[in-house]
């Protein structure tokens, strides 16, 4: 079922949500110009004894797209308004790449507003990351519209996933604005929860693809150091986990929530 909801942040956010109203619910957060679709194959293999909600951030997919506000925290404030909004005070929080550093902040800073946290393709800090700043020069070239050649190469795969899917995926990241490539990365590459990941409360699940060519296994070893009651689980997959190994973190996620 897909809505809308008019948070009080002033953004008209779009999501899906799957599964029991009255299961536990789980708030999927995606990556960077992807949109709530980037989760479609793990939410197909989600039990629907849980409530799913998987969101468009702003700017992304069929969100508002305002010119600015863009920071780790404007999608942080989004969150807890639509947790308020659709009255949950409390939930699972799965973010990938761009959505778990938000989910990071989130739950360092709503510790009670946290179940669990699961973190996909993630780091402490994306202000270091000499991949995500060479990226920003290409983007920083970008004019609407989008070229389509310049995103089928930016959400190249790791490994092989289904070409329906991947045209999917592809039109979501043509709905990205250049304004909104160009400034959601000029935000993302300012993030550093390094001196709040250690605040995080909750039971944690960090999943990371080996083939990933943007976050280390480095990057995980820090996270896994310093958040407590943190759990690591490598995968034979690049950036995308969720799309090339969607089934078996589908159920490791579901496995983990019921421990």
């Amino acid at each position: 079922m897909l809505n809308y909801v008019l948070l009080r942040t002033g953004i008209k956010l779009h999501y899906a949500e799957k599964g029991d109203p009255s299961g536990e619910p789980v708030i999927f957060l995606h990556g960077y110009v992807d949109s709530w679709l980037s989760f479609a194959p793990m939410l197909s293999e989600f039990s629907s004894s849980f409530r799913a909600f998987a969101l468009d951030l702003r700017g992304h997919g069929n969100s508002d797209k305002p010119e600015g506000g863009y920071k780790l925290e404007d999608f942080v404030a989004d969150l807890e308004a639509f947790m308020d909004s659709v009255g949950l005070e409390r939930a699972d929080i799965v973010g990938h790449s761009l959505g778990s550093f938000v989910a990071q902040m989130f739950a360092a800073q709503h510790p009670d507003r946290v179940r669990r946290l699961f973190l996909i393709s993630s780091a402490q800090s994306a202000s270091d990351n000499a991949i995500l700043r060479d990226l920003k020069s290409e983007v920083d070239t970008l004019c609407d519209p989008i070229d389509k050649a310049f995103v089928v190469t930016f959400q190249e795969p790791s490994s092989p996933v289904a070409q329906d899917f991947m045209d999917k995926i592809i039109s979501e990241s043509m709905k990205v604005p250049a304004h909104v490539w160009q400034k959601v990365l000029g935000g993302l590459l300012q993030v550093d929860n390094s001196a709040i990941v250690d605040c995080i409360k909750a039971p944690t699940f960090i999943a990371w693809g080996c083939k990933d060519t943007i976050f280390t296994r480095e990057d995980q070893d820090i996270l896994i150091a310093k958040i407590p009651h943190a759990l690591l689980r490598e995968y034979e997959a690049g950036h995308a986990i969720h799309w090339e190994k969607s089934k078996e973190l589908a159920l490791d996620i579901m496995e983990f929530i019921n421990r």
